[in-house]
Order: structure tokens, then sequence, then C-alpha cells
């Protein structure tokens, strides 16, 4: 019982130093609210002009990578599982109390594939604000894709490709995504 409860105290001493570290590192762009809980390899990046913020109690979860050339802003307690991605060239919005789950890709932004006669890397990209409402659940390996909005109490199921807007409590599945049920009938009827 002595070993479980050192155990989980140095593991939380960790998590502690690693927070602390990573306030040391972040300038006025990157801001984690209090009592975050930031776990090994966590990677944020605010390149340029670019803004991360989390509010209070979020989970980052170990591989946790966000790179903001815009503007990242995540509500209080959202829960991000290990290795999700978010890409942010303008602006990327998660609402509080949403769960990302392990392998989650967010980005507003895609490369723009236009003319053929010359290579995609030099053609630039799309960009399109991404807004993800409060208390949303979605799915392993799931893909948000630029433009989309997904609204507050949705879930989005595992490996779905969100390539168009969800409303407000409806579950999504597929490639692409679609809705297939609502958590609330009066969402249904709207």
């Amino acid at each position: 019982m002595a070993a479980v409860t050192a155990a989980r105290l140095a593991a939380a001493a960790r998590r502690r130093v690693r927070l602390l570290a990573q306030r040391a590192v972040s300038s006025s762009r990157v801001s984690l609210g209090p009592r975050c809980d930031v776990r090994a390899g966590v990677r944020l990046r605010a390149v340029g002009a670019g803004r991360i913020a989390f509010g209070a109690g979020c989970v980052l979860d170990e591989g946790l990578t966000v790179e903001s050339h815009g503007e990242v802003e995540v509500g209080e307690q959202v829960i991000f599982g290990h290795h999700v991605t978010i890409g942010a060239h303008e602006r990327v919005v998660i609402g509080r109390d949403s769960m990302l789950a392990e392998l989650v890709s967010v980005r507003d932004h895609d490369h723009d594939f236009t003319d053929p006669d010359r290579p995609i890397r030099e053609q630039g990209v799309r960009v399109a604000p991404v807004r993800i409402g409060r208390d949303v659940w979605i799915g392993a390996k799931a893909t948000v894709l630029r433009g989309v909005t997904i609204g507050d109490g949705a879930v989005i199921g595992a490996n779905a490709v969100v390539t168009k807007d969800v409303p407000p409590f409806a579950v999504a599945v597929g490639v692409p995504a679609r809705v297939v049920a609502y958590r609330r009938a009066a969402a249904a009827e709207a």
C-alpha cells in the first residue's frame, strides 16, 4: 500500500514538474490555465503571431501536438487523449468539457491543389476556422477538417472524417461523417 501511494505521489510530482517546465518555456503567446495536467511529450508551438490558450483543468495527454500560426482557444476541463494533433493557421476553438480521444486530428487548413501544373507544396493552403462546441465527444482517430462547426453536445464516431457542420446533440459517423442519430429529440426536430 505504501509503495502504491509513493508511486502515485512520484507520478503527480513528475506531472507538476512538466507543467512548471512547460509554463517556464511558454511565452505570453502560450497559456495554460490553473490545474492543467500536462503529460510527457506535449508540444505547444505558437509560430509568428500565433497564440495557444488552455482553460483551467485541462488534461493534455502524452504526445499532444498543437501548432498555431493563428489562434487556438481551449475551454475549461477539456480532455485530450494521447497523440492528438491540432493545427491552426487562423482559428480553432474547442468548448469546455469536450473530450478528444487518442489520435484525433483537428485542422483549420489544408493544401491547395487546384493547379495541376505546379507542385502542391508550392500552392499554399486553404483556411477556414474550426469551432467545436461544449461537451463534445470526438472518438479515436477522427479527423475534423477546415471550416467545420460541431455543435454543443455532439458525438463524433471513431475514425470519422468531419467535412461539414454537425448540429448540436447529433451523433455523426463515417467517411465523410453523416448524422445517424440525435442525443435529444428536440435537436432532431430543429
